[in-house]
């Protein structure tokens, strides 16, 4: 019995902050994630600022339309943009316009290497 009370209030601990937070666009740690960027173009001089300005501008528009998008493609898209190598607002913003339909903004022009 008391396995199962201790067992049931973590999971609601956990299922509980995990519903609150998706109700907001989560937290990425720009900076770590952008420290290994390598350039795309030789135009690209500091590959390092541009992707942190490319995740920048992301993680804007994914506020413009965080609450609009359905909770299961957030929560799907926040889990795949976290699969492989350091989470991305890039990657989260693509996921989300591909699921909500919406190509009319276009996402920044930076992809993250895997």
């Amino acid at each position: 019995m008391k396995a199962c009370t201790l067992a049931c209030a973590l999971s609601f601990v956990v299922f509980g902050s995990y519903s609150a937070s998706a109700q907001q666009v989560p937290r990425f740690d720009i900076a770590a994630g952008c420290k290994a960027a390598l350039a795309l173009t030789p135009e690209d001089r500091d590959p390092i600022q541009s992707c942190i300005r490319d995740e920048a501008d992301a993680e804007r528009q994914l506020q413009t339309i965080w609450s609009g998008a359905a909770a299961n493609h957030r929560e799907t898209c926040t889990t795949k943009a976290q699969l492989i190598g350091p989470p991305s607002y890039v990657d989260l913003l693509v996921c989300l316009q591909m699921y909500e339909g919406n190509i009319s903004v276009a996402p920044p022009s930076r992809r993250r290497q895997p």
